[in-house]
C-alpha cells in the first residue's frame, strides 16, 4: 500500500493560536487524475468509534462515541494521522450539532490510499476522556470504461438493428433500454430530440455501465419541441409578439440568432398583459418592476398549459425557438455504477424535478466531460445517492442580466433558476458528492450544496473544488443546510452579487480554504437594484434560529471593484464557532460591518483586512459604533491581535492576478494549521489569502 507522504521534513513555527509547535511540512505527490484500477465498493472503514469516509483527496473522520460517554464533558479534542510511523496532528474535530458525534476533514490526500487516524478527546482540565484510532481508505481515480461490448447510436441507424458500429440503433433510449452491464453505449455526432431516459438495468463496480459521444464528434441530447423551431408555425399577434399552441407550463424558453447564435433567454413573465405591455408589474413588498429594457429583459414568454406567446426583441424570422418538450434529460433512479461522459445537454424543463440528468437513491454515478446550457436545473440530486462525481463539465445560462428581486419573489419564476449547476434536493441523505474542476458560467446561483429538510448521514463528505465560476445573479454557492463535513476549496470566483451562502450551515464542520472571490456586488442584481455584495452569507435560511454550526475561513482572498462594497457584512450573526485565519478581505468603502449588537463567538487572527477608498479606513462598523483602527478593534474586541491593515499587493487584481508581490506585507504573515497549510506554505511562514508565493 502506498505511504501518505513520499518525503517529511520537521518545522518548527507557530502554532493556530501562537505558541510554539513542530509540524511535519509534507511533500506531497503530483496529482493524478487516473489510476490503475476500478474503485473499491465502498470508502468507509470502521475501527471502533472512529470512521474515515474518504473522497479523493479529502476524507472526514467521525468519532461517535459509546452511549455513557459523557459527551458534555468534552472541552477540546485532538485529531492526527499516521504518516510513516509518525503522527502528526490535523485539524481538531468539533461537535456535529447537538448530536454525540464530532467530525473534522483531512486535506491534500492521495487517492486509492489508506490512512489510519487516532482521535483523543479531553475535558476541561486537559486531561484525556478517550483515545480511539481507525483507519479508512480514499477513492481510487475513476476510470471511463471502455466496456465489453459497444452499442452504437446514430441518427441514420435504426431501432431494429444490432446496434454494431456497422448496424446502429436510432434512439439513446433503446440503447438504454438493452444495454447490460459491462457495456458502453457510443452515440455519434447530431442532435437527438430525447428525454426521460432510463437505464432498465445498473452496472456493478467490476463493469459499470457506459453513456458516451463517439471522440470527436458533438453529441447534442435537446429537450426542445422540434416542432417549435422554425419561425413559420407560429401566429403574430403584435408587435413582435407570436403565439402557438402548448399544453405546458415552463420557465424556460429560448431564442436563438440565426446569424449569430446569440442565445436570448426569454424571461417568464404571469401575465399576458405584462408580456404584451414589455413591463413587469411592481411585486407587493418588493416594490420591483419596471420596463423590460429597464429590468434586463431581452424577451419574454407567457404560458398558460394551452398557449406559448413570446415577445421578442426583432421580428421570429430572425430566431430559431426553443420551448422544452421534456421534462428531464436523464433519469437515474435506484441506480448504480453508470459513466456519462462528453454529452450536451439543451433546454430541458417544464415540471416538478425539471432538469437535464436527475439523480434519485443512485449511487456510484459519474459525470465527466459533459455541457449543460440553457437548463432549469442542471445535475438535481435527491435520497440516499452515494458517491457522485460530477468533473471537468461546462454549466452555461444567459440571464445574468435579469432582476434579481423579481426572480426571488416574483409569480411563476421564484424558486425556479436557484438550483445551480449541481441542486442537493432538500430530503438528501447521501455521502461522498465530489464537484470538481467544472466550469460555471452565468446562473442564478453556482451550485446548491446541501439539504436543509432531513438527512440521515451521520455527515455529508462534500467536496466543491478547483472549480471556476464566471458570473451569478445571486451567491457563487450556497451550503444553507444541513453542513457536516462539507469542504469548498481551491476555487476561483468572480462576479456575483454575494460570495458563499452559508445561511444557515446547520450542524457543521464547514470548511472554506484557498478561494478566490472576486468581485463580489459587481452584477446587474447588486448595481441597478441597490443590493449589497459580500463574499459571504450568514443571513436568514432555514432554522435561522438554530445557527450556524462551527465554519472555518483558511486562507481566502476577496477583493471587489464594487465602490459600495464592504470587505466583510454580516446581518445576522447566529452560529456556534466562526474561525477567520490567514485570509485577506478587501472592500471599497468599509471593512467589517456587523449589523447585530451581539454577535455569536469570532475567533479571528491573522487576517488582513483592508479598505482601500478611505484616507482614515473604517475598520470595523459594529452596531452603528464605528472603530477606524486596528488598534480600537483589538481593545474592544480582541480580534485581529495579529492581524494587518494594509495594501495586500497584489499583482494585477484587475486582470484577476491575486498572486502576491515580492513587496507584498502579506507574504509570510501567516499562522500555521495543523492539517491545512504545512503542505502548501513555501517560504518561513504560510502566506496570506488563496495563492501562496514561491
Amino acid at each position: 500500500m502506498k505511504l501518505l507522504i513520499a518525503t517529511i521534513l520537521i518545522l518548527t513555527g507557530l502554532s493556530a493560536d501562537g505558541g510554539s509547535a513542530e509540524f511535519p511540512i509534507v511533500t506531497p505527490p503530483s496529482k493524478t487524475r487516473h489510476a490503475p484500477s476500478r474503485p473499491s465498493p465502498t470508502n468507509l472503514s470502521t475501527a471502533g468509534e472512529v470512521e474515515v469516509y474518504g473522497n479523493f483527496e479529502t476524507a472526514g473522520v467521525v468519532v461517535s462515541p459509546p452511549q455513557d460517554f459523557p459527551v458534555e464533558d468534552v472541552a477540546a479534542t485532538r485529531c492526527e494521522l499516521n504518516v510513516a510511523g509518525k503522527w502528526m496532528p490535523m485539524h481538531d474535530l468539533v461537535r456535529i450539532g447537538s448530536s454525540r458525534r464530532f467530525a473534522t476533514s483531512l486535506f491534500w490526500l492521495q487517492p486509492e490510499t489508506t490512512y489510519h487516524v487516532r482521535i483523543s478527546l479531553f475535558d476541561s482540565r486537559k486531561q484525556v476522556l478517550a483515545t480511539w484510532e481507525g483507519a479508512g481508505n480514499t477513492r481510487a481515480e475513476p476510470l471511463m470504461d471502455s466496456g465489453n461490448r459497444e452499442l452504437h447510436v446514430s441518427l441514420t441507424g435504426d431501432d431494429a438493428q444490432t446496434g454494431t458500429a456497422a448496424k446502429p440503433l436510432r434512439t439513446v433510449a433503446k440503447a438504454c433500454d438493452i444495454v447490460r452491464a459491462g457495456e458502453a453505449i457510443i452515440v455519434h455526432g447530431g442532435t437527438y430530440y430525447e428525454g426521460e431516459l432510463e437505464f432498465s438495468r445498473n452496472g456493478s463496480r467490476q463493469v459499470p455501465i457506459v453513456l458516451r459521444s463517439q471522440p470527436g464528434e458533438r453529441v447534442i441530447l435537446d429537450g426542445s419541441d422540434p416542432n417549435l423551431i422554425s419561425s413559420k408555425n407560429w401566429k403574430r399577434v403584435g408587435d413582435n409578439l407570436y403565439s402557438h399552441a402548448y399544453d405546458k407550463f415552463t420557465a424556460n424558453a429560448c431564442a436563438i440568432e440565426r446569424e449569430s447564435g446569440k442565445v436570448i433567454r426569454l424571461f417568464p413573465v404571469p401575465t399576458l398583459k405584462e408580456l404584451k405591455e414589455r413591463r413587469l408589474v411592481p411585486l407587493v413588498g418588493c416594490q420591483i418592476g419596471g420596463e423590460f429594457s429597464a429590468m434586463g429583459v431581452e424577451g419574454a414568454i407567457f404560458t398558460d398549459g394551452s398557449t406559448a406567446t413570446l415577445a421578442l426583441p426583432k421580428s421570429i424570422e430572425n430566431y430559431e425557438l426553443r420551448l422544452p418538450l421534456r421534462n428531464r434529460g436523464i433519469l437515474l433512479n435506484k441506480k448504480q455504477e453508470i459513466q456519462i461522459a462528453g454529452l450536451e445537454f439543451r433546454h430541458y424543463g417544464h415540471g416538478d424535478f425539471n432538469t437535464a440528468i436527475f439523480l434519485g437513491n443512485s449511487s456510484d454515478i459519474l459525470i465527466q466531460n459533459c455541457l449543460f446550457e440553457s437548463d432549469n436545473s442542471h445535475v438535481y440530486v435527491k435520497g440516499n445517492s452515494d458517491r457522485v462525481t460530477i468533473q471537468d463539465c461546462t454549466f452555461r445560462d444567459a440571464i445574468l442580466e435579469w432582476p434579481f428581486g423579481y426572480m426571488k419573489c416574483g409569480e411563476g419564476v421564484s424558486g425556479q433558476f436557484e438550483g445551480g449547476a449541481v441542486n442537493v434536493d432538500a430530503a438528501f441523505s447521501g455521502r461522498g458528492l465530489v464537484f470538481r474542476r467544472n466550469r460555471i458560467e452565468g446562473l442564478f446561483d453556482g451550485a446548491h450544496l446541501t439539504p436543509w429538510r432531513e438527512d440521515n448521514a451521520p455527515t455529508n463528505e462534500i467536496d466543491f473544488y478547483e472549480n471556476i465560476i464566471d458570473g451569478c445573479i445571486d451567491d457563487f454557492l450556497e451550503a444553507d443546510g444541513f453542513a457536516r463535513n462539507v469542504r469548498i476549496f481551491d476555487n476561483i470566483m468572480n462576479r456575483s452579487l454575494s460570495g458563499i451562502s452559508l445561511a444557515q450551515a446547520l450542524d457543521g464542520p464547514t470548511f472554506v480554504l484557498y478561494n478566490t472571490l472576486a468581485n463580489c456586488g459587481v452584477v446587474p442584481a447588486a448595481q441597478r437594484e441597490e443590493n449589497y455584495g459580500y463574499p459571504f452569507k450568514t443571513n436568514g435560511g432555514a432554522r435561522a434560529d438554530v445557527g450556524s454550526g462551527p465554519m472555518f475561513f483558511y486562507h481566502n482572498t476577496a477583493h471587489t471593484t464594487d465602490p459600495q462594497s464592504r470587505a466583510l457584512l454580516v446581518k445576522q450573526a447566529r452560529w456556534k464557532q466562526l474561525t477567520l485565519r490567514n485570509n485577506i478581505w478587501c472592500g471599497e468603502a468599509a471593512g467589517f460591518e456587523l449589523w447585530p449588537k451581539e454577535p455569536s463567538p469570532i475567533d479571528w487572527d491573522f487576517d488582513n483586512l483592508f479598505v482601500s477608498n478611505l484616507k482614515a479606513p473604517l475598520v470595523i462598523q459594529a452596531y452603528r459604533t464605528n472603530y477606524q483602527s486596528l488598534e480600537d478593534v483589538r481593545r474592544h474586541f480582541g480580534w485581529l491581535q495579529r492581524g494587518l491593515n494594509v495594501p495586500p499587493g497584489f499583482r494585477r487584481p484587475a486582470q484577476g492576478d491575486y498572486r502576491l508581490e515580492q513587496t507584498s506585507p502579506c507574504r509570510d504573515a501567516g499562522t500555521l494549521i495543523p492539517g491545512i497549510n504545512p503542505l502548501r506554505m513555501k517560504g518561513s511562514r504560510p502566506d496570506l489569502g488563496a495563492w501562496e508565493s514561491e
